[in-house]
């Protein structure tokens, strides 16, 4: 029996092919069935390359694989990896709006657009048709000739960037299921899911708008790994062109989003964004998972507004969502290396000045009463602070000038002058009463709204509140209300009477100053005297633990005292945090102040 397994094992050898049995030794199959497995796998191989060349030749023309990029990912970095943008900057990227019918879905795909925003919407909504397929459809349409189905296989062959828009709450559960599905398989871009669920300008709240807890609940259950894009239904109005976005529509949608962990970027209609934006900046404030898409209606917003914004936020935190030619304007004027910077009144002083080290003890404060001193401080200073006090003519409030200058220096005139200068200056207005502060307001607001005023702006008063309320100074809530009213785009900077600082800044007095100030959507800036800070520890621990909540300015001059008197507070204030602490002194004082600080 051995000599015939022998036998059979050499004939079979010089059949040719080896192979192992199934108990794992070595075997040879005969030369017809080594033929019949050539041909099988000579067919297999065909069917492969056919069925790979099908899949290539389906993709959007010059597209090439699609490289692993998670669907809730930045989008900024997806079109910096895949080479569409140079730069992470929400400027370079392009959009193609309601890409839906497949004639639009098609142009979209051969277009250079980077992103493709769709509407989405149940078929038949709201009629007696309805059932729950996606279809790409914009309201009053509820039929189309794609649905999400057939736009997801075509779009996903390209390698743009997806936004989805939901039209109605009914379509959100349904889509989300098949893009979970999708998803499987590899989506590899970022997925934006958009709805506008909340009432915004010029829309009664009866209007109709997506349901915002359900729209998030469904989002956390169905498809989280997602940028979720909340939007206000807004309806721009020409007769009113100052209606804008106000501060509880911003509050109520922060309370709606404050707990989802995705990123979000919040859709801002731009030719009302300039209007609102302390209400934006303090949004994006409360994360850095936050940004705004910036997107044009029927009328164009100016280019001089976008420079606002794009001056006061990182270029990757602001996308804009524009049309030709306004896009093409504004990126011009965007590049302009020597243009004027459109800073926010309101912002932050390190962010304008650009102090070394971004330490508040390296900008300076000057002090100007009238033309004279004016002048010398324009010409002979790189720049800083001025501390401008505000007066008025006898018997004529709104007629405000700067202090007792003689001879008589109209604000007006005095902000002319400044604004003109090529220098960074920055205005610290002193309003010694309460019928001053309305019309210097007004002022301010009447060179803002001519795009003069690119400077920042911070109002000074002693204030009478809680602990500290003192007769002859105005309340602090009126204060509060009456540059809400007139002029909000300012830093906050409230100082406390003279007579409640015998025992120094106490913790009550500070207590009762920050709750004041605590719900102001303005930046606040606490006014505080040296020497008076150096009496109080538990006083001083309070003010640097508002920090950076609220910046802190240290007065001190001659008048107050010698610079060692101030010493103890000065040093003291140095303990806290250096981007959000600055010192007005006189240059003799501030010398003195450095060596300490940097010698130490």
């Amino acid at each position: 029996m051995k000599n015939g397994q022998k036998e059979r094992g050499e004939a079979e050898k010089e059949a040719g092919v080896q192979v192992r049995d199934p108990g794992g030794r070595r075997g040879f199959f005969s030369r017809k069935r080594s033929a019949m497995l050539a041909t099988g796998i000579s067919l297999a191989l065909l069917l492969a390359a056919i069925i790979t060349a099908s899949v290539l030749a389906s993709r959007a023309p010059d597209t090439p694989p699609m490289m692993p990029f998670p669907t809730g990912g930045d989008m900024l970095q997806f079109l910096y990896q895949s080479g569409d943008i140079t730069d992470k900057d929400g400027l370079q990227v392009t959009w193609y709006h309601a890409a839906n019918k497949k004639s639009e879905m098609e142009e979209a795909l051969k277009s250079s657009a980077m992103v493709l925003e769709a509407d989405v919407n149940i078929q038949g909504h709201n009629t007696a048709n309805e059932t729950s397929i996606p279809i790409m459809a914009h309201p009053p349409d509820v039929y189309s000739d794609n649905t999400l189905q057939d736009w997801l296989d075509r779009v996903l062959q390209s390698k743009k960037g997806v936004k989805l828009d939901f039209k109605s709450i009914k379509a959100v559960e349904p889509s989300l299921q098949l893009l979970r599905s999708r998803n499987q398989t590899g989506i590899s871009r970022p997925l934006w899911l958009n709805a506008d669920i909340l009432p915004g300008p010029n829309v009664p709240a009866f209007w109709p708008v997506v349901n915002s807890t359900r729209f998030l609940e469904l989002i956390q259950m169905k498809f989280p790994e997602a940028t979720i894009s909340p939007g206000w239904a807004v309806l721009y109005v020409p007769l009113f062109p100052n209606v804008t976005y106000s501060r509880s529509m911003v509050e109520q949608m922060y309370q709606a989003i404050r707990n989802v962990p995705q990123r979000v970027t919040f859709p801002v209609l731009a030719v009302m964004v300039r209007r609102a934006w302390p209400h934006f900046s303090w949004l994006l404030s409360q994360s850095p998972r936050f940004s705004l898409t910036l997107w044009q209606g029927t009328e164009d917003p100016s280019v001089s507004d976008l420079l606002f914004v794009r001056d006061n936020m990182h270029p990757q935190r602001v996308y804009y969502d524009l049309s030709q030619p306004v896009l093409s304007h504004f990126r011009e004027a965007a590049g302009l290396s020597r243009r004027l910077r459109r800073f926010y009144p309101g912002g932050d002083l390190i962010d304008y000045f650009k102090p070394p080290n971004k330490d508040g003890v390296n900008i300076q404060w000057n002090r100007v009463s009238d033309r004279t001193s004016l002048l010398s401080a324009l010409g002979g200073q790189p720049g800083g602070m001025l501390i401008i006090p505000v007066g008025s003519k006898p018997g004529h409030s709104d007629d405000i000038l700067v202090g007792d200058s003689t001879p008589q220096l109209p604000l007006q005139e005095f902000l002319g002058m400044v604004l003109a200068s090529p220098k960074p200056w920055g205005l610290f207005l002193q309003i010694p009463s309460q019928t001053l502060l309305a019309p210097t307001l007004a002022l301010l607001n009447e060179a803002f709204d001519n795009d003069q005023l690119h400077h920042p702006i911070w109002i000074n008063m002693n204030l009478s509140h809680g602990t500290f309320q003192t007769p002859g100074y105005i309340d602090g809530q009126e204060f509060l209300n009456t540059i809400n009213r007139v002029f909000p785009y300012v830093t906050l900077a409230p100082s406390w009477p003279r007579e409640a600082l015998a025992l120094g800044y106490t913790s009550v007095l500070v207590e009762d100053m920050m709750a004041l100030l605590g719900g102001a959507w303005q930046d606040v800036a606490l006014q505080v005297l040296a020497v008076p800070l150096g009496r109080s520890y538990p006083g001083r621990q309070a003010l640097l633990q508002a920090q950076p909540r609220m910046a802190l300015t240290v007065h001190h001059s001659p008048e107050e005292g010698s610079y060692h008197s101030g010493y103890l507070g000065l040093m003291s204030a140095r303990g806290g945090n250096i981007q959000r602490t600055f010192y007005s002194m006189p240059s003799q004082y501030m010398n003195r102040l450095h060596m300490d600080v940097f010698t130490s």
